[in-house]
């Protein structure tokens, strides 16, 4: 079965995530997607606004991989992410087609702080810029 390049902007961006669930992934490729906001209300999430920029990891891996993914999603948050194509911009400044994944039933809710922390930690593993990794921060609640 054919690869596909697969922007990833929760935790899946790390290769080392893609690897815990079984995903032959030996490195993600650090990129950006512009024109697109980065939520978290509980689980990350991307929404269309033209003064944004997210940061994320590019995988190439198997459409069935992907199916897994997005199922296991489904399954334990009863989420379901639809794929888009995107353009992704690398550190280089040259640009990649992918695909994408938002969802558009995710009920509003305080995100989950060790989660947070996780994806935290995955964009810091990718060099995403420090007010990037703060945005993501900002949606642990004030004491934590």
């Amino acid at each position: 079965m054919e690869n596909a390049w697969v922007f990833f902007y929760g935790t899946f961006m790390s290769a080392k995530i893609l690897r815990d669930y079984g995903i032959n992934c030996e490195a993600t490729i650090p990129v950006k997607l512009n024109g697109y906001e980065l939520s978290i209300r509980p689980r990350v999430n991307l929404k269309k606004n033209g003064s944004c920029v997210s940061y994320g990891g590019l995988a190439h891996i198997s459409h069935q991989d992907i199916s897994r993914l997005y199922s296991h999603l489904n399954d334990k948050f009863g989420i379901n992410y639809y794929p888009y194509p995107v353009i992704a911009e690398l550190v280089d400044g040259s640009v990649k087609p992918a695909l994408c994944y938002i969802s558009f039933d995710i009920q509003d809710s305080l995100a989950d702080p060790d989660y947070v922390n996780e994806l935290a930690r995955c964009a810091t593993e990718l060099q995403a810029p420090e007010a990037y990794i703060g945005h993501i921060k900002s949606f642990l609640r004030p004491a934590e």
